[in-house]
């Protein structure tokens, strides 16, 4: 009769082993869940982050290339106002080089007389 008895409460027992067990995969589920809809919520966050960033440098690129378009075209400028520069410097040298050998020529010419 013990032996039976015993065998009984065995069986009781894991027959509440199962229902401890379901509970505890049931806990361990519902922490998953949780853990997975938070990381859910944090990707769509981080997401949506991520969307606002990117318009973000896509207008500070187009303001860039704005930018750059002007300086190039300010460059351009600058290099043709420097090329008119040297030009009218070789003129000025070449006058001055004009003007120094004609005042020797007439100095020259003055000793001569």
């Amino acid at each position: 009769m013990r032996s039976r008895a015993l065998t009984v409460a065995n069986v009781r027992n894991q027959q509440d082993e199962p229902d401890m067990m379901t509970e505890i995969g049931k806990a361990q589920t519902d922490s998953v869940v949780s853990s997975v809809e938070s990381m859910l919520a944090d990707a769509a966050r981080i997401q949506t982050q991520c969307k606002e960033r990117s318009t973000e440098l896509a207008a500070a690129a187009v303001e860039l290339h704005e930018e750059t378009q002007s300086l190039r075209e300010q460059c351009q400028a600058t290099q043709l106002d420097m090329a008119r520069l040297r030009r009218t410097l070789d003129e000025l040298m070449d006058t001055k080089h004009a003007y120094e050998a004609r005042e020797r020529q007439t100095r020259k010419l003055s000793r001569q007389l």
